[in-house]
């Protein structure tokens, strides 16, 4: 009789074993009904402050509340019970679905990018936020994403990377100074207010409309404590302009620190057949990335970033760098000096033609002729508004600065462009250098991830014998790589020699 007991407790906690091994961590549950359940928590956990406790007076005021919370939380049980899955040795399979089951599988040899995110929420009941990314164009999510405990997650980490032929040839870690400068380069405005702006809008959706309420009043209670010198500033200076101003600046502050916060730590490491880096702080990420699915490299740079000689180094592989604000970084930020030294430990087999074709002085006029157009329009039409509106004129003004400096200096970096556009083929890959608005690229990658050349030409670049070569590159979503005002005749040579169809 003892003997059965213990077979079947025995039996029952392997029962129990195997459900939580092939089931998500049940943090997962909190997921699933956080964006509804704060809605109704908020109110209840309110009356249970502001008044003196009556548990049957409570139940039988809030009981809506009550029952709605419960069939919340019985359907997120529901939803976490019918997501399994199975590590297996070639491949992870998943069953999802409440009402009809849908099974997929991933083989590892297929995989793209495989990460592991960890928030700080999640880092005390040890969850992890699994993505598998593989170059099957699913552009809206993720081709597997489950929330997973510590040992599936190690688990799954030994059988992706191969420990025979996985151990780390080298590691890269850039220095705490040149992370510094890379949030500073790369951090934005708009992406900051955007940041702000989901931060409130999840504000009000938990909390409502009262906390809203009294954060603006904080805001603006704390706004009339101004200096007096600014105090003056904004009598010569419209209001409008300075909330503009301090709108902008501090959208990229925020954007500096989640930057920062994001690629801090960041470390990157070689293997045999793929890399691994790790970056975060708050958020910690670790990713595995199959260096044969590399798309390209792409060497970046700011006008700024040429004068004083460094760059960042980024890479195109689905799933890295798939998620918001953040940046699918090889090396965050390097000097010429250290680049050659860097990409050769961590890509040694990276293409680099010599260019063959490339643009110069005598394009100058084809590159700056659409920047110097569009920066004649603001001059005119605060002439026509000045003639015409007798109002604001000094607030039209103000934003013919402010919208004139960008485009001057766009024109700057457009005569920039015109010395820094080229390509160039040989028999391992192909090497391009263009100019995107503001952002200079240089870009590096195998013959076989070219999966179209094409060539476009306005009437004025027939006039003069120019053309605008595209290279389209395979991935996820198919790029596009646009050198414009090449030489036409060359660049139909080239085409040809190397065995491409040229779709004009």
């Amino acid at each position: 009789m003892t003997k059965l007991k213990y077979k079947m407790r025995h039996g029952f906690r392997a029962a129990v074993s195997h459900f939580f091994r092939h089931r998500q961590h049940p943090v997962k549950m909190l997921d699933y009904t956080s964006k509804n359940l704060w809605l109704l928590l908020i109110p209840l956990t309110k009356y249970l402050i502001a008044s003196r406790f009556d548990f049957q007076s409570w139940i039988r005021t809030n009981w809506v509340d009550i029952l709605s919370i419960s069939g919340i939380f019985a359907l997120a049980v529901l939803r976490w019970i019918f997501v399994r899955f199975t590590i297996e040795s070639d491949g992870i399979t998943a069953h999802t679905g409440l009402f009809g089951i849908v099974s997929t599988k991933v083989y590892y040899n297929e995989i793209t990018t495989l990460s592991f995110c960890q928030s700080w929420i999640n880092r005390p009941v040890k969850a992890y936020t699994m993505y598998i990314e593989t170059n099957a164009r699913t552009l809206s999510s993720e081709d597997m994403r489950l929330v997973i405990s510590k040992r599936n997650a190690d688990l799954l980490f030994d059988f992706v990377r191969d420990s025979e032929e996985s151990a780390p040839k080298v590691t890269f870690s850039p220095r705490k100074t040149h992370l510094l400068m890379f949030s500073l380069l790369f951090s934005s405005a708009l992406s900051g207010m955007l940041l702000y702006g989901m931060f409130m809008f999840e504000a009000y959706k938990i909390i409502g409309l009262e906390f809203e309420q009294k954060l603006m009043l904080k805001v603006n209670s704390e706004l009339t404590r101004i200096d007096s010198r600014l105090f003056k500033l904004s009598q010569t200076i419209p209001k409008a302009v300075l909330a503009l101003g301090g709108l902008v600046i501090g959208g990229w502050f925020i954007s500096f620190i989640a930057t920062l916060v994001r690629h801090w730590s960041f470390t990157i490491s070689r293997t045999e057949d793929q890399l691994l880096v790790k970056s975060g702080v708050l958020i910690k990420r670790r990713h595995i990335i199959n260096r044969s699915k590399i798309n390209y490299y792409d060497l970046q740079q700011t006008l700024l970033m040429k004068a004083f000689k460094i760059c960042s180094v980024t890479l195109d592989c689905t799933g890295y760098g798939k998620s918001r604000r953040e940046i699918s970084a090889l090396i965050p930020i390097t000097t010429y000096q250290q680049m050659n030294a860097s990409l050769k430990m961590l890509v040694p087999d990276l293409p680099k033609p010599r260019p063959e074709i490339k643009t110069g002085r005598e394009n100058i006029s084809d590159f700056v002729w659409t920047p110097m157009i569009v920066c004649a329009i603001p001059p005119a039409a605060l002439y026509i508004l000045n003639k015409y509106v007798s109002i604001w004129q000094q607030e039209f003004n103000i934003l013919l600065v402010i919208i004139t400096i960008p485009l001057i200096w766009l024109i700057i970096v457009k005569v920039a462009a015109s010395f820094n556009t080229s390509v160039g083929f040989n028999e391992n890959g192909c090497a391009m250098s263009y100019c995107k608005l503001y952002q200079f690229h240089k870009v590096f990658l195998p013959k076989a991830n070219i999966s179209k050349i094409s060539i476009s030409r306005t009437p004025f670049q027939l006039l003069n014998n120019r053309c605008t070569l595209m290279i389209y590159t395979c991935g996820e979503k198919e790029k596009c790589h646009k050198m414009k005002f090449m030489p036409y005749d060359e660049i139909k040579k080239i085409c040809l020699r190397e065995g491409y169809i040229m779709f004009e």
